[in-house]
């Protein structure tokens, strides 16, 4: 009983200073930072085309379904910065502003204002049509957006990292935090684990939905999709998986028990690497053969936060050698092609060679 009691301390004592000594997933954090970033102005680049129709003066066709949309009943504290009502020249005005805050967003710039801002216009902009904007990767996106606001989003690759890194270098002194620091790590940590929950809710359930389906565990199920005209990107990818029928079962079953075990798998680090190949592997296959690309985005970016801050150190450390090296193989080699191009002897003079340094010399 000791024993037991002795081992659920220690367990506790491990879990409450992974919760409030460090803050934890800073470069998974990071990374869905810029990669949500990217996909709302690709988003938004995408819909300019047909904006009215979509959103402004010419989208009353949708408004049958929209009135009686359940976003009209969120019990929101702010009303919405984008309004159904809005000319579309206000409209387009508003999201250009929208436009330039995800770009900061993207920079990290000052997030303790940008990043409500920008989870503040994203929600609203995606409130203007439901009947669009309530697909499985953009409720997603909220879910993960909303709970990021937690978080320390500009710890890594950030221009707020980088102006606090010049100011240690200057030798200046930081503000002292208004909030205890251990209570910044709390927040930042348990948005970590809602995270966490979120993806692995995603997958269970997905998987539970697939086992009671007779195409998946016959192996079948993935065949159908693929032959989907309004699915494919690359037809001439999807008929040459079509045509091994192994990896057509390998990859329904693969996909099936992969998100039912992911859980699991996170225990212990070597079936954790292999979790994260095979999931994002599978979220890969589904952007490139199912053209679902925001999905498999918005899933593989949260996943990063999976992957300890040291095995990202040792990466960004790795990644740094290896751009220092090519750059100092580049100058060498074009302080080589200069040193030979003035070396480099004219045209004959009187009989004899002329190098471009006699040349420089007077005569």
């Amino acid at each position: 009983m000791s024993s037991l009691s002795a081992t659920a301390g220690s367990i506790g004592k491990n879990f409450f200073s992974w919760l409030l000594d460090n803050r934890r997933a800073s470069y998974g954090l990071a990374i869905m930072r810029i990669s949500y970033g990217l996909m709302t102005l690709v988003t938004i680049a995408l819909y300019l085309p047909n904006f009215s129709y979509t959103f402004g003066q010419g989208s009353r066709w949708g408004n049958a379904l929209n009135d009686v949309s359940s976003v009209n009943n969120y019990p929101w504290p702010l009303p919405f910065p984008f309004s159904r009502e809005d000319p579309d020249s206000v409209l387009m005005i508003k999201v250009l502003l929208l436009a330039v805050v995800t770009v900061l967003y993207i920079l990290g710039w000052r997030m303790r204002i940008t990043s409500p801002l920008f989870v503040y216009l994203w929600l609203g902009f995606t409130a203007l049509n439901p009947v669009l904007m309530n697909s499985g990767h953009y409720q997603t996106l909220r879910i993960m957006l909303i709970i990021m606001l937690f978080a320390d989003l500009s710890r890594r690759w950030s221009l707020d990292a980088r102006r606090a890194a010049k100011a240690l270098e200057a030798g200046k002194a930081l503000k002292p935090p208004v909030i205890p620091k251990w209570f910044t790590n709390l927040l930042n940590n348990v948005a970590v684990i809602l995270v966490g929950y979120q993806l692995c809710t995603i997958y269970v359930v997905s998987a539970l939905w697939k086992l009671q389906g007779s195409t998946w565990m016959s192996g079948v199920a993935v065949y159908y999709p693929l032959q989907l005209e309004e699915l494919t990107i690359f037809p001439w990818l999807n008929e040459i998986l079509l045509s091994m029928t192994p990896v057509v079962f390998l990859a329904t079953w693969m996909s099936v028990y992969v998100q039912l075990l992911f859980p699991l798998m996170l225990l212990h680090r070597w079936t954790r690497i292999a979790g994260l190949i095979l999931i994002t592997g599978m979220h890969v296959g589904i952007g490139v053969m199912l053209a679902i690309p925001f999905f498999s985005l918005v899933m593989i970016a949260a996943d990063m936060i999976f992957i300890r801050d040291r095995t990202w150190g040792r990466f960004e450390t790795l990644v740094k050698e290896l751009w220092g090296r090519l750059l100092d193989r580049f100058r060498a080699r074009s302080d080589d092609t200069g040193g030979e191009r003035e070396k480099k002897p004219t045209a004959p003079q009187g009989g004899r060679t002329v190098t471009a340094e006699e040349q420089e010399v007077p005569q």
